[in-house]
């Protein structure tokens, strides 16, 4: 495999994305008590890597002809990789994501297997209803803290992270689905295309307002429970959130790279200092 395989199979899963689940799964465990170096959360996370590859590598194999317009610097539709590798690494991930995390608890095992079809459905889910398919991608994208948490043994302990996840990564497949109205009329039936770009910017901002919220609320407890500071290092997470519903609200492009970042920026906060 040359180099520029390794890279575009890296860009056709996400291997960025795949880290940041990785990593919310961690802190999921710590914040259920969870130990560094646990192997019940490790085997989580490296599940989290592989679901993430299974979601990504199929979405891709899904939309190759409207990436032919909308992202035809992706893999698929620039000829690095052909539709049916896609189609491979699905399957292998999806093997790979369902036995990891089996082998970290059963009952995770069995959800894998769920989230998997859940994944593998999600196409035509957005066919029919995209604010279907984006309140899936919402609960999905929240499941990693879960994953984590319930590998350390208390699953409860994620509530609170799920509950920032979800509106942020609603947020975000809204401002995708805003990019993306050009390649998705007449093929698919998502927010903007339904209800209009000003109502699917108001949903978007809308949930980056809740996350923002719920952020606040996580940073104050954290603060009150351990030291200042620590809600003070969450304020760049908070601010990327409100810069992407900004940039959602006038209808500038990059509103969907500011939510995740500002993902990226709590989880990182949140791995340094665990709840207990």
């Amino acid at each position: 495999m040359t180099p520029k395989t390794v890279a575009a199979v890296a860009a056709l899963v996400r291997l960025p994305n795949g880290l940041v689940a990785a990593a919310a799964v961690i802190v999921g465990g710590r914040w259920a008590g969870a130990e560094w170096g646990s192997a019940r959360v490790a085997l989580a996370a490296g599940s989290a890597v592989a679901l993430t590859a299974v979601a990504n590598a199929f979405n891709d194999y899904q939309d190759r002809v409207i990436d032919l317009v909308v992202h035809p610097d992706r893999p698929i539709p620039n000829g690095m990789l052909a539709p049916e590798v896609a189609l491979g690494i699905t399957g292998v991930a999806a093997i790979i994501g369902v036995g990891l995390s089996g082998a970290a608890s059963s009952g995770l095992g069995w959800l894998s297997v769920g989230v998997v079809v859940a994944m593998v459905g999600y196409g035509r889910i957005k066919a029919w209803s995209g604010v279907a398919a984006n309140a899936l991608v919402a609960v999905l994208g929240a499941l990693p803290f879960l994953y984590g948490a319930w590998a350390a043994g208390a699953p409860r302990a994620a509530v609170p992270l799920m509950a920032l996840a979800a509106p942020l990564q609603l947020a975000r497949e809204v401002a995708k689905d805003v990019d993306d109205v050009d390649g998705d009329r007449g093929r698919r039936w998502t927010l903007p295309l339904v209800a209009g770009l000003p109502t699917a910017r108001a949903v978007g901002a809308g949930a980056a307002i809740v996350a923002v919220l719920i952020l606040v609320a996580i940073g104050v407890r954290m603060s009150l429970r351990l030291r200042p500071l620590v809600g003070v290092a969450l304020l760049p997470a908070g601010v990327c959130a409100v810069a992407g519903g900004w940039r959602l609200v006038r209808g500038s492009r990059g509103a969907p790279t500011a939510f995740k970042i500002a993902m990226a920026l709590a989880i990182l906060v949140m791995l340094a200092v665990p709840r207990h």
